[in-house]
């Protein structure tokens, strides 16, 4: 997906409301606190914010006074605003974010792996010639099998990237550090690469034309079955 870089979402400029997304989309719900920290706004603006972007679709009620994005959401915060590229770019972008995948898996520095890498989008399209972005989605698990350990070894990098400056908005961001420093290096400030992750956006990926570059390949979901009604039975002494 590509956005217009001066364009506007519901009053707001596109490359702030994208800028904003990409900051919440942790997989988790959000408050409006956090919104306004995101999109680094004065307390009590973040209202009209939150308006807006329920209004576009953007994201959704999760309980009082809490959010998160929907898959349009999400779809907006990983597109692109760059000049479309041949071929032959978005190929060596490929290649490069590959080679990147492969430094994460292969360097005891990163607490994370990458386990699967999904190809989808206009790549996979040979008749378009000029692409705005090359689509990729990847799921990340930790290094360390043993839930505890890497839990330690994950507060232990977050203590030391606070130590160096680095600033976490949340717990949350701390808590998945390991996640989102690896997530960080694979996207390598490249304007051609959009990625997603595929633990959340499994379904919108697999329906779509896609290819499996590392890992398993998995079936698209199936349609959800309807709930079935619950039959209240009637009271043994009910005339009727």
């Amino acid at each position: 997906m590509r956005i217009d870089p001066k364009g506007k979402v519901a009053g707001w400029p596109s490359l702030a409301v994208r800028r904003t997304l990409r900051r919440l989309g942790t997989g988790f719900d959000w408050t409006l606190g956090e919104l306004e920290s995101a999109a680094s706004v004065q307390a009590g603006e973040g209202r009209a914010l939150i308006e807006a972007l329920l209004s576009e679709g953007l994201i959704e009620a999760a309980g009082r006074d809490a959010w998160n994005l929907t898959q349009a959401g999400r779809t907006f915060s990983s597109a692109t605003a760059a000049k479309r590229v041949t071929r032959a770019t978005a190929e060596k972008a490929l290649q490069e974010f590959l080679g990147r995948v492969e430094q994460v898996n292969n360097d005891p520095y990163f607490l994370g792996k990458v386990t699967r890498v999904v190809l989808f989008g206009s790549m996979l399209k040979p008749e378009v010639e000029r692409l705005s972005d090359v689509d990729v989605a990847v799921e990340l698990a930790p290094k360390e099998a043993d839930f505890d350990r890497a839990r330690a070894r994950n507060y232990e990098r977050a203590e030391k990237l606070a130590a160096e400056g680095h600033r976490f908005r949340n717990f949350l961001e701390q808590e998945f550090c390991w996640h989102l420093e690896v997530f960080g290096f694979l996207k390598g400030r490249s304007r051609v690469i959009a990625l997603a992750d595929y633990a959340a956006e499994k379904s919108f990926v697999l329906k779509a034309p896609h290819r499996v570059l590392l890992g398993a390949a998995e079936s698209a979901p199936g349609p959800e079955k309807p709930a079935r009604p619950v039959r209240s039975r009637r009271p043994r002494d009910c005339p009727f």
